[in-house]
């Protein structure tokens, strides 16, 4: 439910910009927790990293996750593996792995949580979602859907903001969706891989 609380009746019409098309099994909305780095301790105000792509100061549904154990955080794009040292010990730290597609608006004027921490983030491999812009980074997707052939899918991986998109190079990046259709700029249909 989006709350109008801070922005009145002006975002009314807003539309939700992820939308599940075919979830009934396959997907999951699964409940999470904002990691605590996403608010301010002093002021309980969020405190969203500021490389996330933000819509009227605050995240937009279809925002590529990451967890850390029931905690989520925005995805960054870089998947790298990092060592930490504690009590002298040096140890390797995994890359984190997507967890899946936030469900929320997350502060600014379209929050949905309020003071509340608990959010949605829609998992599960081989389930379909409609994400509308500007949910996603069509940088790029109009060219790799226009060049695909049948059967070859488009892979799409965490952007540096979060939001799904095309890379043409990836890398080591985890794809996190399969493109299936691009209407239009503001308008994809993904196939969910985590």
């Amino acid at each position: 439910m989006l709350r109008l609380g801070k922005s009145g009746l002006r975002n009314k019409y807003q539309k939700r910009l992820i939308r599940p098309l075919y979830a009934q099994t396959q997907a999951t909305p699964y409940a999470a927790v904002l990691d605590d780095t996403l608010r301010d301790a002093g002021t309980g105000q969020y405190a969203l990293p500021g490389a996330a792509f933000k819509l009227l100061n605050g995240l937009v549904p279809g925002t590529v996750m990451v967890a850390r154990g029931e905690k989520v955080t925005v995805a960054t794009g870089a998947d790298v593996a990092t060592t930490e040292t504690v009590g002298g010990v040096t140890r390797f730290v995994p890359p984190l792995k997507a967890f899946g597609l936030l469900a929320n608006f997350v502060g600014g004027d379209l929050d949905d949580l309020g003071d509340e921490n608990f959010v949605g983030v829609w998992r599960g491999p081989d389930s379909v979602f409609e994400i509308l812009a500007p949910g996603f980074d069509d940088t790029g997707l109009s060219a790799a859907w226009d060049a695909s052939t049948a059967g070859v899918p488009v892979p799409l991986v965490a952007g540096t903001d979060g939001r799904l998109r095309y890379l043409a190079a990836p890398g080591n990046r985890e794809v996190v969706a399969n493109l299936i259709e691009r209407p239009s700029a503001s308008r994809i249909v993904v196939d969910l891989k985590v």
